[in-house]
């Protein structure tokens, strides 16, 4: 009679051992496979060279989260695919460069960022006195050509 008890003491120790193992090493099998297939980096990605190194730059300083916004942000990408580019970037892979644009005609003079010329402000005018009072046409081409905010575009028309 002691003998069964002791063996089914044995028993139940060996299952609490054993429920605890797989419990401890279930969840950690099953997330690496996951978090390895869905933080692939998508094909064809082409990223300029100096984004690459600022975002492994922040994210090797411990800014993962803030190299994935920033990714984001510039290259024009959607959440899981900047963190997969990330992990990738800190696992050390390098993507291609983009290929410069041969569409653009290679005579037309490059407009600075921030340079109001007088054929901007000919346009400025003419669409703020057609929309007086919203001018949205006005600002957006202001923001998009100059890289002024909102606030000081709409004071750069006030003061037409």
């Amino acid at each position: 009679m002691i003998m069964l008890i002791l063996g089914l003491v044995v028993i139940v120790i060996l299952a609490l051992v054993m429920s605890f193992l797989v419990i401890r090493r279930g969840p950690e099998t099953t997330t690496t496979r996951t978090l390895s297939s869905s933080l692939t980096p998508p094909p064809g990605v082409r990223l300029p060279r100096e984004l690459q190194d600022e975002v492994r730059d922040v994210a090797s300083r411990g800014n993962t989260d803030q190299a994935v916004k920033n990714l984001q942000k510039r290259a024009h990408l959607p959440h899981p695919q900047a963190t997969a580019i990330v992990y990738a970037l800190q696992a050390g892979q390098v993507f291609p460069e983009p290929e410069p644009d041969s569409t653009a005609p290679a005579a037309a003079p490059a407009r600075r960022r921030g340079a109001i010329d007088a054929e901007l402000l000919a346009t400025l005018r003419r669409l703020v006195s057609q929309d007086r009072l919203r001018r949205t046409a006005a600002i957006r081409l202001l923001r998009e050509r100059t890289g002024m905010n909102s606030r000081d575009a709409r004071r750069f028309l006030d003061a037409l």
